[in-house]
């Protein structure tokens, strides 16, 4: 078994043996290994923290289930009893605004509120030039 272990891995079996102590002695903690412990410290956390993170993912794709429900039925809301030169206009800076939120989604910075300023300046201005 130890010669099939050293060819397959293709080193000497004198390492096979070494490695084989080491990992029983790491095992039974009478030596500590950083990368062993760490693998195991890794995948306790992990299994803890994955239920919580899929959780938290549920809660945000209904966050963003509920939160364009409530855009389109501002869209809608703001449309009713319009004329249609105002429900064109209306639907435009819906438009707008969607395209800005697809571009948040895209950023790498966190800096929101310059985002939010120059996106509403983007939008003012659009209205001015009509």
């Amino acid at each position: 078994m130890i010669s099939q272990l050293a060819a397959q891995r293709h080193i000497p079996k004198s390492e096979v043996l070494r490695n084989l102590v080491d990992r029983g002695l790491v095992s039974i903690g009478a030596k500590t290994d950083d990368d062993y412990l760490y693998e195991l410290v890794q995948r306790a956390v992990k299994e803890t923290m994955q239920p919580q993170i899929e959780r938290l993912a549920a809660i945000s794709a209904k966050a963003a289930h509920i939160s364009s429900a409530a855009f389109f039925m501002g869209v809608y809301s703001a449309t009713r009893d319009r004329s249609p030169a105002e429900q064109r206009q209306i639907e435009e800076v819906a438009s707008s605004a969607r395209s800005l939120g697809i571009q948040y989604l895209k950023l790498k910075d966190r800096d929101i509120d310059a985002f939010i300023q120059n996106g509403v300046k983007t939008i003012t201005e659009d209205d001015f030039n009509e």
